[in-house]
């Protein structure tokens, strides 16, 4: 008598093969953010731009604008100009040199830092990123308060906070210090002024200006 085969639905291996495809359609399902994890929620990097009409290229996940960590010739590998450098979710990295001999002369700038901040760099010049990526200023989002406090990290007055006199709280963290600046290259003469301190202060800030902080909260 002629073996009857079974059939293909009725095989274990063909349930298990369901199975794995199921699990993998569900997880591409929980895509990433195009943004790092310290820029705050709430933040939009759709600046200006009117939303496009759907179709079903746009429906696509949009192209990722955020420059990822690494070292860049400026004028060859990123334009000249202004960009919000946002840590990747711990204490991230930064340094522009002059050139890439990796000597201590070379740098112009640099700093640790666990959140954002903003920099500046001119054609010419190296940028490097560690744990951090980094995104043009005219496509950043706009830097909001997080449960109504502007956490540590560096805003753009005029731009990410208004002018103004403002209270500077410490966190509690140890010795804290606020930071004016009149420009984000990140050089000693940009700096308007500065301080550490471990109670409450004031400072004004003016249009175009810059604000770091550190250890400190602007509570509104």
């Amino acid at each position: 008598m002629e073996k009857v085969k079974k059939p293909v639905t009725k095989k274990w291996w063909f349930w298990v093969l369901i199975i794995v495809l199921g699990l993998g359609v569900i997880g591409n399902m929980g895509g990433g953010t195009d943004k790092p994890a310290n820029v705050p929620e709430g933040s939009s990097t759709e600046v200006g731009d009117a939303a496009p009409t759907p179709t079903k290229e746009s429906e696509k996940k949009e192209p990722d604008i955020w420059i990822k960590e690494g070292m860049y010739k400026v004028g060859n590998d990123v334009a000249a100009g202004e960009y919000l450098i946002a840590s990747n979710g711990s204490m991230a990295y930064f340094q522009v040199t002059s050139d890439s001999s990796g000597t201590l002369e070379s740098i112009i700038t640099n700093d640790n830092f666990g959140t954002f901040r903003y920099i500046k760099v001119k054609d010419g010049q190296y940028i490097e990123m560690k744990n951090a990526e980094m995104v043009p200023i005219e496509k950043a989002p706009v830097l909001q308060p997080v449960d109504g406090k502007y956490i540590p990290g560096m805003y753009k007055v005029g731009r990410d906070i208004e002018p103004g006199e403002y209270k500077v709280i410490p966190d509690g963290n140890g010795m804290s210090y606020v930071e004016v600046s009149s420009d984000c290259k990140g050089e000693f003469m940009d700096i308007v002024s500065n301080d550490n301190f471990d109670s409450e202060q004031y400072v004004t800030i003016k249009e175009g200006q810059y604000i770091k902080m550190n250890g400190c909260y602007i509570q509104m």
